[in-house]
């Protein structure tokens, strides 16, 4: 007898493609989200994206205030810190569990990740280097094999994806600096280096948060913030 297939519900396709939106930059952090206009926009009821936003503002990717609707989060100083924080601890027990035991998948999709984004950075393309770079750091939590890691990535790092969106779209980070990393790490991974793969794991989501300090520094963004956390 066949298996019946688990039906996705309405809901999780509607979470899905506005955390996708949201990720990709179509959604910029800080804007007002309109339930009708999304709606409006994915051909469904307000329903479902009434129940999306508020399963989005559990990941911490949407803000839900009463009085003034939901926006798009934008992260103060303290959370993008504790954001990567999190993002590397879960990066570094993957890597060291692929690197021991995934290791030829780790290097291939490491690698189809970072030609991606090589071509992405030579074209001058931000919002195509920020696709490859999220499919680079998948690569790793999904080459760790650990599914509860997974899955813990997957909820809670969708803010970090929409930051570093971001930073390389709207705040010109640089690309450069960024590939080079990128390009070291997965030179690590090759010669087996687990230590040397979790410090550079650590420096390259540092200079994510030092970059975004920066940032906010030279924008109007920076004195919204910073009032908001007085």
């Amino acid at each position: 007898m066949k298996r019946i297939e688990q039906p996705i519900s309405l809901m999780e396709v509607t979470v899905d493609r506005i955390r996708d939106a949201i990720i990709a930059g179509e959604l910029p952090l800080g804007c007002k989200l309109s339930e009708q206009r999304l709606a409006d926009m994915l051909g469904i009821s307000r329903s479902p994206v009434r129940d999306a936003l508020a399963a989005l503002q559990m990941e911490g990717l949407v803000t839900i205030s009463p009085k003034r609707g939901s926006f798009v989060f934008t992260p103060d100083l303290k959370a993008v810190d504790e954001i990567c924080e999190h993002r590397c601890i879960l990066e570094k027990a993957s890597v060291r569990k692929a690197i021991a035991c995934n290791h030829a998948a780790l290097l291939k999709s490491m690698s189809a990740a970072c030609k991606k984004m090589a071509e992405a950075a030579d074209r001058g393309d931000a919002l195509s280097y920020t696709r490859g770079d999220i499919d680079f750091h998948n690569s790793i939590i999904m080459s760790g094999g650990n599914h509860s890691i997974a899955s813990s990535y997957k909820r809670t790092i969708g803010p970090l994806m929409a930051l570093r969106t971001h930073l390389f779209t709207i705040m010109n980070e640089n690309l450069e600096r960024s590939m080079k990393e990128h390009l070291a790490l997965l030179e690590i991974c090759r010669v087996k280096n687990v230590e040397e793969a979790e410090r550079m794991i650590d420096v390259h989501a540092a200079h994510l948060g030092e970059a975004y300090r920066t940032a906010l520094q030279e924008t109007s963004l920076f004195d919204e913030i910073t009032k908001g956390a007085a």
